[in-house]
């Protein structure tokens, strides 16, 4: 099988990442992450372990994994194809997610995040909370 080059300018998770929506919510609790860790001198120390910890996990699992995605990357470059047309779809849709999460605040200005998580004891999936406030 012939090896499919994938365009990094293409890749749907690079392109979820750079909307608007994703990168500045990223950019908000990141901020809030570390300036937490700048308050809370204890749990700084818990946080730098834990992060060394993920990244050292992650090391390992990248270095196992490599053989296996780079055999598979024909069909990881045809799936790409196709995740990059739902994206597609997704943005006509849900033009909110070229907005970044201040502006994205305001469409929902009634909106309740109690009544967003829970629902009579329930959880309620994001169509649900989408249909109680359309």
């Amino acid at each position: 099988m012939a090896s499919v080059a994938v365009d990094p300018q293409l890749s749907v998770v690079t392109r979820v990442i750079n909307l608007p929506l994703v990168s500045s919510t990223y950019d908000l609790m990141s901020s809030a992450y570390l300036s937490t860790k700048d308050q809370y001198p204890y749990l700084k120390s818990v946080c730098e372990m834990a992060e060394k910890g993920v990244k050292t996990i992650t090391s390992v699992a990248m270095t196992s994994a490599l053989p296996i995605i780079q055999k598979l990357e024909p069909q990881i470059a045809v799936a790409n194809i196709y995740a990059c047309k739902g994206l597609d779809r997704i943005e006509e849709r849900l033009p909110i997610l070229n907005q970044p999460s201040t502006q994205a605040n305001t469409c929902f200005p009634n909106l309740d995040l109690d009544v967003c998580l829970k629902n009579n004891g329930r959880f309620l999936t994001s169509q649900t909370v989408v249909k109680l406030y359309l």
